[in-house]
């Protein structure tokens, strides 16, 4: 466990400053604002954001009701609204509010430099941190406050940026970071992800660079001296420039809860300490894990238990998996589960609520190493970088498999005749559509990953793994899966102005919104992110029944 600071660091978020925007056109640099409070510890805000928006992402809401059944993980099995689309929400106000702590904690470190162990990791690190936490609000919701965002008091009334142009500002801020970066001196006191250690920031940066150059690889934006995609990828690979990025497993970036009632996540208390039983494994995705390469993913052990005869908690050894059926109407759901023993379904793992220790400090996953391989094989089959995709692919499923063997108690690795005779199956695939394959591999690995796997599908447009709910969707939702996320109503009041900009260009002619009615209140679910370009690999849309 890297985590070398402890969660005392955290402060109460009484602490924390209130969402109010304005702002930078670079995340490396603020506008003075004689309002904001200089009195904290820049630390103490570094801990504080790092804690409250892992929680934000990997959470019995935001990620069980939310990003799982988007990408169809998951489901609810007996109350299954929210599988079935109603709502579609997400974190918004949280993640501006610890945005703003960041922003704040590197003012303070400029102004008060005896705070801080060394004044460029410590602006690097509130920087990374920063740029993951964006990527993650426009991936949802597109355009969003960024150019104008965070000033606080300086500007209640941001305008709202358009992804093409926070995509490469992401980039930008990242590069500036690497710069700061001085892997021979200490890193913050209150870093939770990587105890302070500047060569695991140094890699996920780079890490992070690969992410939006991949997912952004079709937009239309301007990179400037950033040169595109694939060159921000070659040089996120070169150790000669900046680094390299991840390059093991033991180079995985995550935050660990704590074991506390307080720092514990809130899957675990939704689970172990309701002792809720909500969610299960969606049929489809254990389906296609078990067949879709004709043999099955050994990760199964590891992402789900397997159905027993015994009572809660669920006894291993039967060697089979059965999913929930994915969002079933609620009279069909309630049927489906009181009518079955209570092990006859596979809920998810129990180490991802309850974590190594059994009592809640679970991973909150910021980036692994087999992404990192994932890409870097999507990046060698468009002839951006050297390399053989086919081995690519098979290395990140080894990696994805050994992680998982190690951290849970499934009994896989990839080194075995299971894993690589599906290892093989997978590579046999890829000639035929090689794209097809590694959209799969990374929304497989993605499980668990706050909005990565949902996003991976919109990215990929791979078929034959997401469709419309089983009940019908709900709540007058009118699209088989969510595309993005609608914007908050409180930004209607807060950012009418703006607000109202930025909800219009998805109720009118753009991707996908072209029949839509009209109006900020009346965003259509058929509207996409400026990323997906290409839109869902089905038009299967449909009203509610």
């Amino acid at each position: 466990m890297r985590r070398h600071v402890t969660l005392t660091l955290l402060v109460a978020s009484g602490l924390s400053l209130l969402l109010a925007l304005g702002g930078c056109d670079s995340l490396t640099s603020y506008n003075e604002n004689p309002n904001q409070a200089t009195s904290a510890n820049p630390n103490n805000l570094l801990a504080n954001a790092q804690r409250y928006m892992s929680g934000e992402v990997y959470a019995g809401t935001n990620m069980m009701r939310r990003s799982n059944v988007w990408a169809q993980y998951t489901t609810q099995n007996f109350y299954p609204s929210e599988s079935r689309y109603s709502p579609v929400d997400y974190p918004w106000e949280g993640f501006y509010t610890r945005l703003t702590d960041l922003k704040t904690a590197k003012q303070i470190a400029k102004e008060r430099p005896g705070t801080v162990q060394n004044q460029g990791n410590f602006q690097a690190v509130a920087t990374i941190m920063q740029t993951w936490a964006f990527q993650i609000l426009t991936d949802a919701y597109g355009d969003i406050p960024f150019n104008e965002a965070l000033q606080q008091r300086g500007n209640q009334s941001p305008a709202y940026t358009a992804q093409a142009d926070i995509y490469p500002a992401l980039v930008d801020s990242l590069n500036t970071a690497l710069g700061k970066i001085n892997t021979g001196a200490a890193g913050p006191s209150g870093d939770l992800v990587n105890g302070g250690n500047m060569e695991m920031w140094q890699k996920f940066a780079n890490g992070l660079k690969m992410r939006i150059a991949l997912r952004g690889y079709e937009l239309d934006a301007n990179w400037g001296d950033l040169g595109g995609p694939g060159e921000i990828i070659s040089n996120a690979v070169d150790p000669n420039v900046n680094g390299e990025p991840l390059t093991s497993n033991a180079d995985n970036v995550y935050f660990q809860f704590g074991t506390s009632a307080v720092h514990r996540n809130s899957y675990y208390e939704n689970r172990e300490v309701d002792f809720r039983d909500d969610f299960d494994g969606s049929a489809r995705f254990i389906g296609f894990m078990e067949t879709n390469y004709g043999a099955a993913d050994p990760r199964l052990d590891a992402y789900f238990e397997q159905t027993s005869n015994s009572g809660r908690p669920c006894a291993d050894g039967s060697g089979e998996y059965e999913g929930f059926p994915f969002a079933l109407k609620q009279g069909d759901a309630q049927a489906t589960y009181s009518g079955n023993p209570p092990c006859a379904f596979s809920r998810p793992e129990a180490w991802f609520p309850n974590g190594p220790s059994g009592e809640g400090d679970s991973f909150s996953p910021m980036m692994y190493y087999d992404e990192v391989l994932l890409t870097k094989a999507w990046a060698a089959n468009e002839g951006l970088i050297s390399g053989t995709p086919e081995d690519l692919v098979g290395d990140a499923i080894e990696a994805s498999v050994n992680f998982y063997g190690n951290q849970t108690d499934a009994d896989i690795s990839g080194s075995s005749s299971a894993t690589q005779n599906y290892i093989s199956q997978v590579q046999n695939d890829f000639d035929s559509d090689p794209e097809q394959v590694i959209g799969e591999q990374r929304y497989i690995s993605f499980y668990m990953h706050n909005i990565q796997g949902w996003s991976t599908w919109r990215r990929f447009d791979f078929e034959g793994v997401l469709g419309a709910p089983e009940g019908g969707v709900a709540g007058g939702f009118d699209s088989y899966a969510p595309l993005r996320v609608p914007y908050p109503s409180s930004e209607a009041n807060l950012n009418g102005e703006n607000y109202t900009e930025a909800a219009n260009k998805c109720s009118g002619n753009f991707q996908g919104s072209g029949s839509s009615e009209g109006g900020a209140q009346n965003e259509d679910e058929d509207c996409r992110v400026a990323w997906d370009v290409d839109g869902p690999p089905s038009a299967n849309a449909y009203s509610a029944d």
